[in-house]
């Protein structure tokens, strides 16, 4: 038990990290801990393993002293009979441990070790709801009874597959508008920093350890702040962006995540965190407040039509950060203010909260309302949605749900990833094993009924972003393509269809010769980069 304790109070009270510990623990021997282990490799200063190794054998000699002294040899006494019925046994000491010297006297200025929580060794309890990933491997700790009752690694895997948090209300950000300041400083509440990002129209914010508040506008970055962030700031915006989790959800150092989250006054955001050992990288991706009307995304006219649809697929697709799920919801607005649907929403996770005048909308979260995009378009069928808005696909099994509910008579549009119409075609064609290709290819074939693959590109001068497609109606010869499993000329069909398809190339001419865009970032976005190389910069 002396190696469980021992990894536990070294983890949580951060001197060293999961990471290390996991490298080093098949190292230990009967004669060395992991302490000793970590010493040995450097990891570890000798006085700082000799105090957490006196605490460690103090709490050993604690849970050595038998718990009801009176009781008969025979009945076997709870360590703690206050203990809830359903909590888990203790782990009984190991006789074998033999009675250890009493620890040298701590001086009395220096606050004693904790064996879990979010503070420095020698630092102040930290109110922040962060807390340090526990180590694979290694048991739990309870501070109240200094027990270590044992978790089944596999149980715990199961309970966060198959349970769902108890909340599922999504916060919408509402209440009396924040204020955003003039200048940015390291010490600015999250609030206030989305506050300033919305103001100038800001599509993303950047937080790094040591670096400046970094923001993107119109696809260009620029520096927000003077001074540099500390780490301790970073995890202050951390937990005041936990208090806007739907699920609750509780951030772990060393776990990365992405997640939507909403904070009164200032509306909802993503924001995605991923961390170097305990340091975090925060990413926030700021979501428009505003419903966008699909008129106003000015995309071919011909797109507008799909809008009309009783049944079938259309896929939305383009490179990150290019306004797919903002396309989508458009979609899906545009609908509901012409027709009386009952529309669902798949996605991951719920980004803009949608508006449904005319009928009855539903938006699950996965992992907040159902476990797996699947489950979800599972339930979407089971309760008959006209429409179904899926973001975003990432299985086969997925599109083939999707593919059945159109065929069943919904009206689907679903979020992919691809830069062109070829590629994202011959991708889902390829994804499938051979002998149920041929199947799986019919079926698109006439499930399919339009593809949108967009571009945000940089208005000159940086005046903002301006949207650029190559987008296509499934007509006979196109389906007949797929029917064959060989879209190599699919591009060529779309020039050919006139006002049913255009290529990007083409949308990309389009923006140059109307002076929204450079020649260059056509140049670097099309298919056929020889039309624009006379716009390459040498």
């Amino acid at each position: 038990m002396r190696n469980q304790y021992m990894a536990k109070v070294l983890v949580h009270n951060k001197v060293v990290s999961e990471d290390q510990v996991k490298a080093h623990w098949g190292e230990i021997t009967d004669s060395m801990d992991i302490g000793q282990v970590l010493v040995r490799a450097g990891i570890l200063k000798q006085s700082m393993y000799e105090k957490v190794l006196a605490f460690v054998q103090n709490l050993e000699s604690k849970n050595a002293k038998p718990a009801a002294p009176a009781a008969p040899a025979s009945s076997a006494s709870p360590v703690h009979s206050a203990a809830p019925a359903n909590a888990p046994a203790p782990v009984a000491p190991a006789p074998a441990v033999k009675p250890a010297a009493a620890p040298a006297p701590q001086p009395p200025e220096e606050p004693a070790i904790k064996i879990e929580g979010n503070s420095s060794l020698y630092g102040e309890a930290s109110s922040s709801t962060v807390v340090i990933e526990k180590v694979e491997g290694l048991e739990a700790t309870s501070m109240a009874s200094v027990q270590v009752p044992v978790e089944s690694e596999t149980a715990a895997e199961e309970t966060a597959t198959e349970e769902l948090p108890s909340q599922f209300a999504v916060a919408t950000g509402e209440g009396d508008a924040v204020e955003a300041p003039d200048v940015l400083h390291p010490i600015t509440s999250l609030a206030k920093i989305i506050a300033y990002a919305r103001k100038f129209n800001v599509t993303d914010v950047y937080l790094y350890a040591d670096r400046q508040i970094t923001m993107r506008q119109s696809g260009t970055l620029f520096i927000a702040s003077e001074k540099a962030l500390e780490k301790t700031h970073l995890m202050d915006r951390l937990t005041e962006a936990a208090t806007g989790f739907a699920d609750s959800y509780k951030i772990v150092v060393g776990r990365n995540f992405s997640k939507t989250f909403a904070l009164p006054g200032v509306g909802r955001a993503r924001i995605s965190v991923t961390w170097n050992d305990v340091t975090p990288s925060i990413s926030i991706r700021i979501i428009p407040m505003e419903s966008m009307a699909l008129e106003n995304l000015y995309l071919p006219e011909f797109c507008t039509q799909f809008a009309t649809l009783n049944s079938g697929l259309v896929l939305i697709a383009g490179p990150s950060a290019s306004g797919r799920s903002t396309t989508m919801t458009a979609f899906g607005e545009c609908i509901a203010a012409n027709r009386q649907v009952f529309v669902q929403t798949v996605e991951k996770p719920i980004e803009r909260l949608l508006l449904n005048p005319n009928g009855s909308i539903v938006q699950r979260e996965v992992g907040l309302h159902v476990r797996t995009g699947v489950a979800g378009i599972e339930l979407a069928i089971r309760t008959g949605a006209d429409v179904i808005l899926f973001d975003h696909l990432e299985t086969m099994d997925e599109l083939s749900l999707l593919m059945q509910a159109s065929n069943a008579g919904a009206l689907v549009f679903a979020v992919a990833s691809g830069n062109n119409i070829h590629a994202l075609l011959s991708r889902l064609l390829m994804s499938v094993p051979n002998e149920n290709r041929t199947a799986f290819a019919n079926s698109l074939a006439d499930q399919l009924k339009g593809v949108i693959v967009q571009h945000l590109i940089p208005v000159v001068q940086n005046q903002g972003l301006v949207l650029a497609t190559e987008s296509m109606k499934v007509t006979s010869t196109i389906a007949g393509m797929l029917r064959k499993c060989d879209v190599s000329q699919v591009v060529s069909a779309i020039s050919g269809q006139k006002d049913q398809g255009i290529t990007l190339d083409e949308s990309l001419q389009m923006c140059v010769d109307s002076g929204y865009i450079e020649g260059v970032e056509a140049w670097k976005r099309a298919n056929d980069s020889r039309r624009f190389a006379s716009y390459c910069k040498v």
